[in-house]
């Protein structure tokens, strides 16, 4: 390479014009990073689940795209990587349809306790028309993209208490996601709701700041919460959904081509959908295991008395949400 092709080498470089190498006269596809965030610890379901995904897509695509993953909230929470989809500031994210509620509050129905019978149920309205719909209302209203629908699993309660029935809640401080349903909930168990991201609920429950918190099974797990807690009660009161999302305004997922778009999708319905949420169910119940001998657990607790103290929660929700909002709790009980 002469001095004269060196500089011009040099400016392509510095301002970005260096074309694309030819193959059989066309130019190949620029190779694109996509980076992906979670708030669970890497030994969580979510992120074998984001590895598959990220093995999916890289062969798809032969090499053009990867997915670089970036767990245990080392960059977002769950409510912020929303935010940072919505702003185009991250490609891909896990983060959950309650969540969405900070923006649009029809989406919390998810949160609703005792919506949801069991997985089959969460399955059906998931995986069917209604969970097309609700993503379709995702991108229209709030601008992000679900790529997959998925379960985390029914929450049960862990703490330095022991619950036996609702009544039991009462003057605890209790962890409860950023959430405003769950909030909500939390009010009416009569418990002081302490808002705080999961990555911090292990040092929450160690330093007392709260007293309990409430979750899927396998968190807990992960997280080692029986050196800090003693009690656990399985009580099954929400049903929750954890999905992979991707923004529609990131430079990223703008560079992909159609063709490594459709990519992108087929690898998350496949790695979520088709894989994670039968693996999903399996987790829960040894992590059920494990926490019932780690832990003192109450495994019948009175739920007719959390039903009772959370049933005013529907029709808030519908009263506050409006129309679509119903539309989403009908269809839910009809296919139940």
């Amino acid at each position: 390479m002469n001095a004269s092709t060196r500089r011009r080498f040099s400016l392509a470089l510095a301002t970005g014009t260096l074309a694309a190498p030819m193959i059989n006269g066309r130019a190949s596809a620029q190779a694109v990073k996509l980076i992906l965030s979670h708030h669970v610890p890497t030994t969580h379901l979510f992120h074998a689940t984001s590895e598959n995904f990220a093995k999916y897509v890289a062969e798809g695509t032969k090499g053009q795209v990867t997915v670089d993953i970036k767990p245990a909230s080392q960059l977002f929470n769950l409510r912020t990587a929303a935010e940072a989809l919505q702003l185009g500031t991250l490609d891909l994210a896990w983060t959950d349809l309650g969540t969405h509620a900070n923006w649009q509050p029809q989406f919390g129905f998810t949160s609703l306790p005792f919506l949801f019978s069991d997985y089959a149920h969460g399955k059906k309205v998931l995986h069917g028309a209604l969970g097309q719909q609700i993503a379709a209302d995702i991108k229209s209203t709030i601008g992000n993209e679900v790529l997959a629908l998925g379960a985390s699993g029914f929450r049960v309660f862990v703490g330095r208490r022991e619950i036996k029935s609702a009544d039991d809640c009462r003057g605890m401080k209790l962890r409860v996601p950023e959430i405003p349903l769950y909030i909500e909930m939390a009010r009416l168990l009569g418990t002081n709701p302490t808002p705080i991201p999961a990555a911090e609920v292990y040092t929450a429950l160690q330093t007392g700041v709260v007293d309990a918190m409430e979750s899927p099974p396998d968190l807990f797990v992960t997280n080692k919460m029986w050196e800090v807690a003693q009690h656990a009660t399985r009580t099954f009161h929400i049903f929750t959904e954890g999905s992979l999302f991707a923004s529609t305004r990131s430079s990223g997922m703008k560079g992909l081509s159609a063709a490594n778009l459709q990519v992108v999708r087929e690898a998350a319905k496949r790695a979520v959908e088709a894989e994670m949420w039968e693996a999903n169910l399996k987790e829960q119940n040894a992590a059920l295991q494990t926490l019932g001998e780690r832990l003192k657990m109450v495994a019948s607790p009175d739920v007719a008395s959390f039903r009772a103290k959370t049933a005013p929660m529907i029709q808030g929700f519908v009263a506050k949400a409006g129309a679509k909002a119903k539309a989403y709790v009908e269809a839910v009980q009809a296919l139940a």
